[in-house]
């Protein structure tokens, strides 16, 4: 069974791979892997935060409430000024045992349009082995949407690969043998024989 730390472990070691700056930052009681991504679009630069937490369940209201408070963490590290040379693109991501249908549905959901800037929901389920997040696209700006979707599912694969990745990784630490056992009292004294008998007395 995967666990919320390995799956965050695989999001931060995919955030590095791909080239983003990874930090960590708390967010309410947890503390997130980060990860913060410039890339020139044309003329403007897009920034991408991806930021991610473990909860014991996910629902609606902790995926907006984290999303929004990953939005203000995201817009205090911008680089540029919003809208005019730069797009803000936050990729708020809750894992945990287990999703509720009303977080689910509220991260397949289509997002909203923004000025200079797009904000994606993911909750992913470790139980079901299910990652939930719109990866559509949009009638305006799809090179954009297709670079957002890319980055998506990059850093939040399916808990499957991941579970497999891990396993890989397992197998791949050379096995150490345990230590001798000594018992309970730890390693005991060696035991020499009383006086007057072998080797002593002759």
């Amino acid at each position: 069974m995967l666990t919320p730390e390995q799956y965050l472990g695989a999001v931060a070691e995919r955030i590095q791979r791909s080239g983003g700056q990874l930090n960590t930052v708390q967010i309410g009681p947890a503390v997130c892997p980060v990860g913060l991504f410039a890339e020139s679009v044309l003329m403007s630069t897009m920034n991408y935060c991806v930021i991610a937490a473990a909860v014991p369940e996910v629902t609606a209201a902790a995926l907006y409430d984290f999303t929004g408070r990953a939005t203000q963490h995201a817009r205090a590290n911008l680089v540029g000024t919003m809208g005019w040379t730069a797009s803000s693109v936050v990729i708020a991501g809750l894992v945990g045992q287990r999703v509720y249908p009303d977080a689910a549905q509220a991260a397949s959901a289509k997002s909203g349009n923004q000025v200079g800037g797009e904000t994606r929901m993911v909750a992913v389920d470790l139980t079901a082995g299910q990652t939930y997040a719109f990866t559509g696209g949009k009638m305006w700006g799809a090179a954009m949407h297709g670079a957002i979707r890319a980055k998506l599912t990059f850093c939040f694969p399916q808990p499957a690969e991941v579970y497999q990745q891990v396993q890989w990784q397992q197998a791949q630490q050379p096995q150490v043998p345990p230590p001798p056992y000594a018992g309970p009292a730890g390693p005991q004294p060696p035991v020499y024989p009383p006086p007057g008998h072998p080797p002593y007395g002759y």
